[in-house]
């Protein structure tokens, strides 16, 4: 492909460039003669008026637009004032308009073949580790790419150290009390560097600071990196219950690691996915579930007493301890928690349990509840 004649300029200010709705500016005698001499430059393939290195002189020009030079002389002149035509350091007349759309055509070609080379950067140490980007389409390659060199920008920038912010709270109704609103309507001094100034993240970050300073003394230790190859066994372990095939890999580990992080467990994540085995194409499916049961987990683990308080949580926590495990093994046999659900209670009755799923909170009624009916029975 022939390239394009451009002007020869030192430098070029394309804020002086007119918009393309400024055409309605001109009069119908300006506007023929600036498509004439536009339509020209595009069959030269040529943003100024040039033959090989020969620049054009204003008679040239008129014979090649085929534009009369009564007005040529007259037109021209306004056309250059309002920027719609210029000349460039050699003084050859040029069009702003193409030179600058040739400018934004090389720029978006130059970032084009910058991503491809980050995106083919990125495949190659990813292949290095010996983790291919199986199945990734190259918009979720940039994106990946883009999360690692911190995404997007936001929109509104950043407050400076030390710069107050104050946040709108709105009444509705005026249903607001007095005293409320003097707690609400508060300013946030010293706010730290990544916060946007938003209302919901203002709110996040004072709930947080509560949370916080409430919660210092009793903070529980950090959950350690799960290790890769740990995250990968798992991560198999999981695409196997779930019925998930190898196209998931990179989406299950990713998963898996994040699970590990929150608290998760093995025997948990398989035991989640295994119920819903076949039902999934894409491992995404099993994130919801786990996080459920992982928050489950942590509001039974709460609720355990640490020591029992009464003869019933005494009970309950050690058969509760006894069961969890029995569960999980036939949940993992099983895949489907109906099944169960139904082979659950004769083998409780068997081993001493509560008809119930185990669960720490039903045993403690359930021994309650014999207890009461026993002392009923002795009185």
């Amino acid at each position: 492909m022939t390239e394009i004649r451009r002007p020869q300029l030192k430098e070029f200010d394309r804020t002086g460039v007119p918009e393309r709705v400024c055409v309605r500016l001109l009069s119908y005698e300006e506007r023929g003669v600036l498509e004439d001499m536009t339509q020209t430059l595009r069959k030269m393939r040529s943003c100024v008026f040039a033959c090989g290195a020969e620049i054009l002189t204003d008679a040239d020009v008129i014979k090649v637009t085929l534009v009369p030079e009564d007005i040529f002389a007259r037109v021209v002149p306004r056309l250059i004032l309002r920027g719609f035509m210029a000349r460039d350091d050699a003084g050859a007349l040029f069009s702003p308009h193409l030179y600058d759309r040739l400018l934004r055509k090389e720029e978006r070609a130059a970032r084009k073949a910058q991503a491809e080379a980050d995106r083919a950067q990125w495949v190659a140490e990813a292949q290095e580790h010996g983790d291919p980007p199986q199945g990734m389409t190259p918009k979720q390659i940039a994106s990946i790419i883009n999360g690692r060199k911190g995404g997007r920008p936001r929109k509104n920038p950043a407050p400076t150290a030390g710069q107050k912010n104050m946040p709108f709270y709105g009444v509705v109704g005026g249903t607001e009390k007095p005293e409320q609103k003097n707690n609400t309507s508060r300013v946030i001094a010293n706010e730290p560097t990544g916060s946007s100034g938003s209302l919901e993240e203002e709110r996040e970050y004072i709930n947080l600071n509560n949370t916080l300073s409430s919660s210092s003394d009793s903070r529980e230790p950090e959950i350690p990196k799960p290790d890769r190859a740990e995250v990968r066994r798992i991560a198999q372990k999981a695409r196997e219950a779930g019925g998930i095939g190898a196209d998931q890999r990179t989406y299950s580990e990713n998963y898996v690691r994040d699970w590990l992080w929150a608290g998760a467990d093995e025997g948990l994540i398989v035991q989640t996915i295994a119920p819903l085995h076949g039902k999934a194409h894409k491992f995404v499916y099993f994130d919801a579930p786990v996080k459920q049961a992982i928050q489950q987990k942590s509001t039974e683990s709460a609720a355990k007493p640490a020591i029992p308080k009464d003869e019933a949580e005494r009970q309950a926590q050690e058969a509760w301890k006894r069961a969890q495990p029995l569960w999980a093994r036939m949940m993992q046999a099983e895949k489907d928690l109906s099944v169960v659900d139904r082979q659950w209670p004769p083998v409780a009755q068997k081993n001493g349990f509560p008809d119930c799923p185990p669960g720490y909170d039903a045993y403690v009624a359930y021994f309650r509840q014999q207890a009461k009916g026993t002392r009923a029975a002795a009185a």
